[in-house]
């Protein structure tokens, strides 16, 4: 399973380039920059095969293509999950990590709990991943970086949020899943993750948490990222409650982005602008 990777990438240059080394349920995405041009990006993905276990598809990845030993300047494991947990640095404690990971997500058995530190935000982002694959990353990648896909966008749209006067509600959507994060005037609001079958699923824990938090139907907004063809389904409902919608993906960040290069648009946001 060969992932596209620019021919001026060698492990002779490897230290110039900040790379993300992306996993969700279905597979594996490898992308990059130039630590001189973070316009001049990269990313190629895999899909896992159904027959095949999620660990012996990223072994046979790995070993696949020699850009997973490279050393590079930033290497970074990014995480897409719904198995995470946003905790304030006034609870947090080390030794109860796995307690407070534990009151969101009860069966956590054969997960490896990461803990990321978001100084920016005050607050710990405690995640799973597999531990199996942990294992073998930890040992075969070079000084990797263990990280959740949420805490990018985190950084990024709490600081958009101190320019802009209306609430922001960000509805991140998933294969099976979906994120809703909210701020206002940098505070964040509010930060989880829902299963979803249908678009009905959605709909609803969007207007309910619209509810929750008072949102008003005329100033404040509602961004949609993720699958265009699912946003726009459930856009066409959302509208007829709040007025100002609106959906964007990775190009947003980097204009200059091919057009046969579609990352997540977390990776561009950690990559282009950093934690």
């Amino acid at each position: 399973m060969k992932l596209r990777v620019p021919i001026a990438l060698t492990a002779d240059n490897s230290e110039n380039y900040d790379v993300s080394i992306r996993l969700w349920s279905g597979g594996l995405s490898f992308s990059g920059c130039r630590i001189s041009d973070r316009d001049d990006f990269f990313s190629g993905d895999v899909v896992f095969g159904n027959d095949i276990s999620v660990v012996q598809s990223i072994k046979d990845i790995y070993f696949d293509n020699q850009c997973f030993s490279y050393s590079y300047n930033k290497l970074y494991v990014t995480c897409v999950s719904d198995r995470y947990t946003l905790v304030p640095d006034v609870i947090y404690s080390e030794k109860d990590k796995e307690l407070l990971f534990s009151y969101c997500h009860k069966d956590d058995k054969g997960l490896k709990i990461i803990v990321q530190h978001i100084e920016k935000l005050n607050s710990w982002l405690l995640f799973g991943i597999d531990l199996k694959a942990y294992e073998f990353l930890v040992r075969s990648l070079v000084n990797p970086s263990f990280i959740h896909a949420l805490s990018p966008l985190l950084i990024l749209w709490q600081e958009k949020s101190f320019q802009d006067y209306p609430k922001q509600m960000y509805v991140v959507i998933n294969d099976g899943f979906f994120d809703i994060l909210c701020f206002e005037r940098g505070d964040i609001l509010f930060v989880n993750s829902f299963r979803f079958e249908t678009d009905n699923d959605i709909l609803y824990f969007i207007l309910y948490v619209c509810k929750q938090l008072g949102f008003n139907q005329l100033d404040d907004v509602i961004h949609f990222v993720g699958d265009k063809l699912k946003c726009n389904s459930v856009m066409s409902v959302v509208k007829d409650y709040i007025g100002r919608l609106d959906c964007f993906d990775a190009k947003s960040l980097n204009q200059k982005m091919p057009l046969d290069v579609n990352p997540g648009i977390d990776t561009v946001a950690l990559l282009k602008c950093g934690l």
